[in-house]
């Protein structure tokens, strides 16, 4: 009857509401007007533009935020240029290598721009911003150097490659620690220095007190407690062994201190876990200084000395680490570096641990696990990207802290008590005045407007009041 016909009627209506209408016409409607949008084009000027979904480059975001510089990232995946928006950061859906795409950031309005894709797609980017702009300021990071004739060919005016840079870094550091007649100092100017000191245990300045290192030329500046910088110790602070200092004073003698704390062995062997770009980078620095290195990897290759997991004591031992001078870790990943260092704690021997980090969140449990230096690629790259893209000088851009010049005018007529600083994890170690550095000085030193504060502390800290 009637009713029967509407009733299927009204069923079959329902059904087509429910599994044709809503789903092809509705939907996708829906989806749309509620998915976050995406912008066309950015519209800042003078900005800097990265090209690729950020990997070495976070540091120098989190700088160029903080010193309101407009950020533009051009990245072929959707779901990471939604991301950056919900982050903030203005992103442009589209391939880096495109110029059209490349358009849309404002290439030709921007300041710098930077290539951070991976070595294979970065000539492709530097060839597509020339065609939009040939003179704003390129800079290619890449993994390897053996691209770097190409790069600058394309039209890269900088090429960094701070994997590299870091094996050189961590290689160099290790040759130093072994040898009294190297130094490691910053150079300040004035013939003053900047020095991260690791103190070994058989060293004369092990279980002595801070103010029993002090003289009237150095000072300690700060230290590491626990995997973080800490500043300033008091002077009663004893000096346990392994601990890492910070002083600054004039270079001779700092290269004293660094000589009685240097670990001076006969023949050094350096052990080292890890082979990529970083622990190859390692390898080659410290043969050619005619040091030898022994190599644990998991994959066998003619470099590879020992084919083992790093991360446990039996691998380590068979490795001998009881008779290196010190031992390197080079891995890929933190939570493995993490359990390589314990590993190496739980062995026979007295090695120096030197440890590679990947992300700057892990540094103080690498530190705590008892590596007595940490360095990372983020903090390499990092430093050495805002100075390359902001046309500053950089100083001591591969050293576990970071150290800036910052200019007094702000504070004129100030003490050093009135400033911003004291309330931070920064310190200000040195005052440039009139050619000359005062190092160390006092909460009650007045600054005048030509003076430059010299300012350290963690990458963060800094990058605020820089």
């Amino acid at each position: 009857d009637l009713a029967n016909v509407l009733v299927v009627l009204m069923d079959l209506s329902t059904f087509l509401v429910l599994f044709i209408v809503f789903p092809y016409v509705f939907q996708p409607v829906l989806e749309t007007a509620l998915s976050p949008s995406l912008p066309a084009a950015a519209t800042t000027e003078n900005h800097v533009v990265i090209c690729g979904t950020p990997r070495l480059t976070d540091r120098l975001v989190d700088d160029l935020t903080t010193r309101d510089i407009g950020i533009v990232v051009v990245t072929d995946s959707e779901e990471a240029a939604i991301q950056l928006q919900d982050d903030g950061v203005t992103g442009i859906y589209g391939s880096p290598t495109n110029a059209d795409t490349l358009r849309r950031a404002g290439v030709d309005r921007a300041r710098a721009v930077v290539a951070d894709t991976g070595d294979e797609r970065a000539a492709s980017v530097v060839l597509a911003v020339r065609e939009v702009d040939p003179a704003v300021r390129t800079v290619a990071v890449v993994d390897h150097r053996d691209h770097e004739a190409q790069l600058s060919h394309a039209g890269a005016d900088s090429v960094l490659t701070p994997r590299q840079l870091l094996g050189r870094r961590i290689a160099e550091r290790v040759g130093r620690q072994l040898d009294p007649d190297r130094s490691d100092s910053i150079d300040l100017g004035d013939e003053t220095g900047l020095l991260e000191l690791s103190v070994s245990p058989e060293s004369r300045l092990a279980g002595t007190r801070v103010d029993e290192i002090e003289t009237d030329e150095v000072a300690v500046v700060g230290h590491w407690i626990d995997g973080a910088f800490a500043g300033a110790p008091d002077g009663d602070t004893v000096v346990d062994p392994k601990t890492e200092l910070l002083l600054a004073g004039p270079k001779q003698p700092l290269a004293a201190l660094e000589a009685d704390s240097c670990t001076a062995v006969t023949d050094p062997t350096v052990l080292l876990a890890g082979h990529g770009i970083v622990g190859s980078t390692i390898r080659e620095t410290l043969q050619t200084a005619g040091i030898e290195c022994r190599v644990i990897d998991t994959e066998d290759s003619p470099a590879v000395d020992v084919v083992g997991d790093a991360t446990t004591p039996e691998t380590l031992q068979r490795a001998g680490i009881a008779d290196v001078a010190a031992f390197v870790v080079a891995l890929d990943d933190d939570d493995a570096t993490v359990l390589s260092v314990l590993a190496a704690d739980e062995s026979p021997g007295e090695a120096d641990v030197i440890a590679r980090m990947n992300d700057p969140d892990t540094e103080s449990n690498i530190r705590r696990a008892g590596a007595e230096y940490v360095l990372g690629v983020p903090t390499i790259s990092g430093r050495l990207l805002v100075g390359d893209v902001l046309q500053e000088p950089v100083i001591g851009a591969d050293r576990q802290i970071r150290t800036v010049r910052v200019d007094a005018a702000a504070y004129a007529g100030k003490s050093l008590a009135a400033t911003p600083f004291p309330e931070t994890e920064c310190v200000v170690v040195g005052v440039e005045r009139d050619g000359t550095v005062a190092i160390d000085p006092a909460e009650a030193f007045q600054l005048r407007r030509d003076d430059t504060l010299i300012v350290v502390g963690p990458d963060a800290a800094v990058g605020d009041v820089s």
